[in-house]
């Protein structure tokens, strides 16, 4: 059964935004805007929904360029007419620590994973105003911290975390409400590519590590999907502001070992 929700959705061709994509349509979501820079894959994502019965429509946008961005994006929405959901699931996780971080890198990233998500999130506010819509951003258990060689990207995180909580902040009296997902270790195609082309591991890495985690496997697009399905539902319709936490390692805690401590 088909509802007249509207989403708009970054970062939608693969990985967590394709799977966020493909579980609000079960859930009913009857119009789409995707947006990513790999038109092709945009497509075959793109026209997967339209045979579940979604009215998909595809931008294809490099979200580095702010300029583009805010040239392309409004025109569009505004053709949809209103809109109820944005997931900004687009990011970058290059890798960068505080010695080798030049501002050319610096820069690239927190254009993507901060700035990208802002000017989006400027351009579908006046559209959320007054549809109880949702805004979810997905964001990082490494924002927390992270580990030596993404400390840009940690940083990015993190303020995309402050950035989410202003917002809701700033909005809650126009009844949107505004969340964020801070993701643990998840399985992508990009992740894929990152693991196997810059660390080295072999193609099955995702089989022989997932094992070794607390709930015996890596987290998978659909896990942040599910969780994005219901912040969007009623039953999340009384909170906003929440950065939540999916991750199978509790932030701030060690396993039990003493050699740990």
């Amino acid at each position: 059964m088909s509802d007249t929700r509207t989403a708009l959705i970054t970062g939608a061709a693969q990985g967590v935004g394709a799977a966020c994509a493909e579980r609000l349509a079960r859930d009913g979501v009857s119009r789409m805007l995707l947006v990513d820079r790999d038109a092709a894959t945009l497509s075959q994502t793109a026209e997967a929904l339209r045979g579940e019965g979604v009215e998909a429509t595809e931008l294809v946008l490099d979200l580095q360029d702010g300029a583009g961005l805010l040239r392309e994006l409004p025109p569009v929405l505004t053709r949809l007419g209103q809109l109820h959901i944005v997931v900004n699931a687009a990011g970058t996780t290059a890798r960068g620590g505080v010695a080798d971080t030049d501002p050319e890198l610096f820069d690239f990233i927190f254009q993507i994973n901060v700035r990208a998500p802002m000017l989006v999130m400027q351009a579908a506010l006046p559209m959320l105003t007054g549809t109880g819509g949702t805004i979810v951003n997905i964001t990082s258990m490494l924002a927390y911290g992270g580990p030596p060689f993404l400390a840009t990207y940690a940083a990015s995180k993190a303020a995309l975390v402050a950035l989410t909580r202003n917002t809701a902040n700033a909005v809650k009296r126009d009844g949107v409400r505004v969340h964020a997902i801070n993701l643990g270790w998840t399985w992508t195609p990009g992740e894929q590519r990152t693991q196997t082309e810059i660390h080295g591991l072999p193609e099955n890495w995702r089989d022989t590590l997932g094992p070794s985690q607390p709930f015996g496997r890596l987290l998978m697009p659909e896990d942040p999907a599910e969780l994005t399905a219901f912040l969007v539902s009623p039953g999340a319709r009384m909170m906003t502001g929440a950065v939540i936490d999916l991750d199978q390692y509790v932030a701030g805690a060690t396993d039990d070992n003493p050699g740990n401590a």
